[in-house]
């Protein structure tokens, strides 16, 4: 009987575990700028979000675009013909664990996080006027946004966003690279 007992203890203590750190891993990720990103049941759908985000165009925020300037959104079939005819770069913005892990085929990594202590390197090899399309994890990430407003407040002229970004790029089962394969 004794041998049940100590049993079921140790199992209440193994749950008990499991929850407190599951609980730290919850605050850790919602602390973290390259935490995954949670979908609210109350907020908008990706449908909803699509509607309102595809066709339209990045306004700037003050300081980072000039104004009249803006930055043009464009689909998963728009940043996949790019790809084919090997125009542009690919502009990762998510964190850079994530571009190493896997990312766009070729494309190069400049994430929002990291964006200042990354941004000479870049600057020396890409053009001012060389076509980037820029993407991050989905269409409710906002790093694509981001580094494509500062992009554009460093004097970068031929700037698209790719809204879907790496998920849809991926359900696609469009070309990619990286360690995790």
């Amino acid at each position: 009987m004794k041998e049940k007992h100590g049993l079921g203890k140790i199992i209440f203590i193994g749950i008990i575990l499991t929850i407190a750190v599951s609980g730290l891993g919850l605050v850790f990720n919602s602390m973290n700028p390259n935490g995954i990103d949670f979908v609210s049941s109350s907020g908008p759908s990706y449908a909803e979000i699509a509607e309102t985000k595809q066709g339209q165009s990045l306004e700037g925020s003050p300081g980072d675009v000039p104004a009249g300037e803006e930055i043009e959104v464009i689909t998963l079939l728009e940043a996949k013909a790019f790809f084919e005819r090997g125009e542009g770069f690919f502009v990762d913005a998510r964190s850079e664990y994530k571009y190493y892990e896997l990312h766009i085929s070729n494309a190069l990594s400049l994430s929002a996080s990291k964006f200042d202590s990354r941004y000479e390197d870049f600057s020396d090899v890409i053009a001012k006027d060389a076509l980037l399309i820029i993407y991050c994890h989905s269409i409710t990430c906002p790093y694509s946004d981001i580094v494509a407003r500062k992009l554009r407040g460093l004097g970068y002229t031929n700037l698209k966003v790719f809204s879907g970004g790496w998920v849809e790029w991926l359900q696609a089962k469009y070309p990619v690279q990286g360690f995790k394969r």
